[in-house]
């Protein structure tokens, strides 16, 4: 049931007050707030159907059940249109809309799922036959898809109908990886931690792999969070959030890095639409969904 919480607003309006250094930033305004869910871990925007797509794990833990991951559909104002309307998935994670289609990162395997049934028309995996250990996924203007493994340290790409492995990722560079986002011309990786030079863990970076020549590189050099989801924010920089901290940050095009809000821990992958400068942050351990109206500073 959806409901609107004043006083969750107003805390989280002193939070990005505080931790916010620039004053020219919107503050994050709660719009609506929705529970029900199940771990809920990525959202997406169908702009066709006008409505969101929200993966949910499902149980968790040692009594889990198995396969009872599922997608949920919601409208425009955060109301559960259908809770289980994609479902028999494992452990549903990112999630990105395309060519009339829904893809799903889930551990065994990618989904494909027919965006009007909600009925899931193919399924790939590494061609080893073993689990994909797949996670965020993301698509590219010319309709190709992205899909990390993180048990092969490798991105796969669905191009054409061809399911194929397509860079393989030195994760003593990049860090442990979540988060994708494809570009124009490159694809974003966020990195969960990464060690520096002197074997200390510290934050993780957005590297990026450029699509003229697979060529890896990094924005910024700063640390910047354990990178979960990846939105631009339309003025050239991104909002990340942090699943371990519930941070929400800020990520200039040079990789300068700046709080937006602090939420709570599980704070997943979130959608970011630009137009309407509506952030919609699913919260894993809190099983619900939040959208915040936020834009980034002027220029």
């Amino acid at each position: 049931m959806r409901s609107h919480r004043p006083q969750l607003a107003t805390l989280l309006l002193s939070f990005a007050l505080l931790a916010t250094p620039n004053a020219q930033a919107a503050e994050p305004v709660l719009q609506w707030e929705t529970s029900g869910f199940m771990a809920p871990e990525s959202v997406a925007y169908d702009a066709q159907r006008d409505c969101y797509y929200v993966s949910n794990l499902g149980t968790r833990g040692e009594d889990r059940t198995p396969n009872d991951g599922f997608i949920s559909k919601v409208d425009r104002s955060g109301k559960i249109i259908e809770l289980k309307w994609a479902t028999g998935l494992e452990d549903p994670k990112g999630l990105a809309v395309a060519n009339g289609r829904l893809y799903v990162g889930d551990t065994p395997a990618m989904w494909e799922v027919d965006l009007e049934s909600g009925k899931v028309l193919n399924r790939y995996a590494p061609a080893d036959g073993q689990n994909g250990g797949f996670n965020d996924c993301t698509v590219d203007p010319d309709g190709n898809v992205y899909v990390y493994s993180s048990r092969l340290s490798t991105v796969y790409r669905l191009h054409a109908g061809r399911f194929e492995a397509w860079r393989e990722i030195d994760t003593s560079v990049t860090g442990g990886l979540n988060g994708l986002r494809a570009e124009t011309d490159r694809l974003l990786l966020g990195g969960w931690t990464i060690r520096d030079s002197n074997g200390e863990e510290q934050l993780g970076h957005l590297s990026v792999i450029r699509f003229v020549d697979k060529s890896l590189s990094r924005i910024g050099d700063s640390p910047v969070a354990h990178i979960d989801g990846i939105e631009p924010d339309g003025a050239g920089g991104y909002i990340v959030t942090d699943w371990p901290t519930g941070d929400v940050k800020h990520v200039t095009a040079d990789g300068a890095v700046t709080t937006i809000m602090l939420l709570a821990k599980g704070t997943a992958d979130l959608e970011y639409l630009i137009e309407d400068r509506l952030m919609v942050i699913p919260s894993m351990l809190e099983d619900t969904v939040r959208a915040f109206v936020w834009s980034p500073a002027a220029n």
